[in-house]
């Protein structure tokens, strides 16, 4: 299917390609082309942080401090778990010549259950033969999102981002780019499904 979406791509821009500059044209062609052959992938997560409590890799509940302790208790009393970090996106281009997106909107689901949407309103260039690193800040509070979940499943997922090899965790980044054609956003057909373990 996703096959399928990149060699229709193309089409859907003729009627807004037939107002804009031939060699605007060529150019913003040539960049949706390259966009639709990147391979993206997800790095893992960078700067993990917890009701403001800053995790290590592989951290879990019992190597808090006292003070850290105290800190996520209050959280979980007031039913407010704020989880923040940067989900590391990286976008390979293997192609002869440049990729670009203006922007992108994204759903996140962690273990199978969605716990963000969103967009990344920055625009991207990846040279040819070139790949980029996008850090992606993402934060949420996890008592709204998953407001049937038990409070010890709460905790027990937000430490899994910061990786746990014995229980990873499965994400998965549903990416829909946008070009600029003609002064308008274009999207792409679809999204791109990007999968990653952590552990």
């Amino acid at each position: 299917m996703n096959k399928l979406k990149k060699l229709l791509f193309p089409i859907a821009l003729l009627t807004i390609l037939l107002s804009v500059n031939a060699c605007d044209v060529l150019n913003q062609v040539s960049q949706v082309q390259q966009l639709a052959l990147c391979e993206f992938d997800v790095h893992g997560l960078d700067r993990v942080r917890i009701a403001g409590i800053e995790l290590d890799e592989n951290m879990n509940r019992d190597d808090l401090n006292t003070a850290q302790l105290m800190q996520l208790t209050a959280a979980i009393f007031q039913k407010e778990m704020i989880v923040d970090f940067d989900l590391m996106l990286n976008i390979n281009n293997p192609n002869s010549k440049p990729a670009a997106m203006n922007r992108m909107d994204y759903e996140l689901f962690i273990d199978n259950k969605q716990i963000l949407t969103g967009q990344m309103n920055q625009p991207v260039n990846v040279g040819a033969n070139a790949n980029s690193t996008i850090p992606m800040p993402i934060q949420l509070d996890l008592f709204k999102v998953l407001n049937d979940e038990t409070q010890s499943t709460l905790v027990n997922l937000a430490f899994k981002l910061s990786g746990d090899p014995s229980d990873p965790a499965e994400i998965l980044l549903k990416v829909k780019p946008y070009i600029k054609v003609g002064g308008r956003d274009l999207a792409y057909p679809g999204f791109l499904n990007v999968r990653h373990t952590l552990k």
